[in-house]
């Protein structure tokens, strides 16, 4: 294969390459789901005041969550080849898993991960001199938790564009860390606890996008006041983060769905922000 001409490199005109470019990812359209099966083994404690599902709550206060990397630990291969110095995979090596919330005011996202980290490992005669700890076996405590990394449909110069969604699944889930949080008089802040997670392997799956064609029309959000919304049953609609809605207004989807599920069902109700 030889190298590419000059025409090669510099031969599609601009209106050709604008919907690629105009289609760029956000990192701000995301959820992390919390799949634990196990939940109610090694948490106790009781349900949001504010009517929220804890595990539901803990994904809309996940402000900052990672998409997994990989790489291979190698080894070399010396004299195989005269001169020649090779590689080769024998390992591969998955980091770890990088979780941040907003801590919320009845604190039940630092209540779940020490309760997390207390079932692993107990502490027998907490109070006594005699405090001894023992580590639950793994099958017990360990979880699967789902980051799925969604689009915008409809975004630049593609109107009927429909983004598809890409999944990952996290292995055998269960945390290692669980990083101090500074608190301190001064200027108010939201309070934010890290977590690091170790898993096992994570495997990825795709929902398939579907592009506009020339002819199509776009289909948007269905638009509507904040009194329209209001008057729909309350109980089947709730508002959702703005950290999902990329600040467009307020948004509103089926108390049943997730974000991502809502918006690849096109059951996202917008209103605008100046009807808030």
């Amino acid at each position: 294969m030889s190298f590419p001409t000059p025409g090669q490199i510099v031969r599609d005109p601009l209106d050709r390459i604008i919907p690629t470019l105009s289609t760029i990812s956000l990192d701000t359209f995301y959820q992390v789901t919390f799949s634990f099966g196990k939940f109610g083994t090694w948490y106790k404690g009781s349900s949001s005041s504010l009517g929220l599902d804890v595990k539901r709550k803990m994904s809309l206060l996940c402000a900052e969550a990672e998409l997994p990397g990989t790489s291979y630990a190698v080894s070399t291969a010396i004299g195989h080849h005269q001169g020649i110095v090779e590689t080769f995979p024998n390992l591969r090596q998955f980091p770890p898993l990088n979780l941040t919330f907003y801590v919320d005011a009845e604190h039940i996202i630092i209540d779940v991960w020490e309760q997390w980290m207390n079932y692993i490992n107990p502490v027998n005669n907490t109070k006594q001199l005699n405090a001894f700890s023992r580590f639950k076996y793994p099958d017990s405590y360990k979880e699967v938790l789902h980051v799925t990394k969604y689009e915008r449909a409809g975004i630049g110069n593609n109107p009927g564009f429909k983004p598809g969604m890409y999944h990952y699944e996290f292995i055998n889930v269960w945390p290692t860390n669980v990083t101090s949080m500074k608190v301190n008089y001064g200027q108010s802040d939201v309070l934010k606890c890290s977590v690091q997670l170790a898993y096992d392997r994570y495997f990825t799956s795709k929902t398939p996008s579907a592009g506009a064609s020339s002819n199509s029309t776009a289909q948007a959000a269905p638009t509507a006041t904040a009194s329209d919304i209001v008057n729909r049953n309350p109980e089947t609609l709730r508002p959702i983060s703005a950290g999902a809605s990329g600040g467009q207004g307020v948004q509103f989807i089926p108390t049943n769905m997730s974000y991502a599920e809502a918006l690849n069902q096109g059951k996202v109700y917008s209103s605008p922000s100046g009807n808030r």
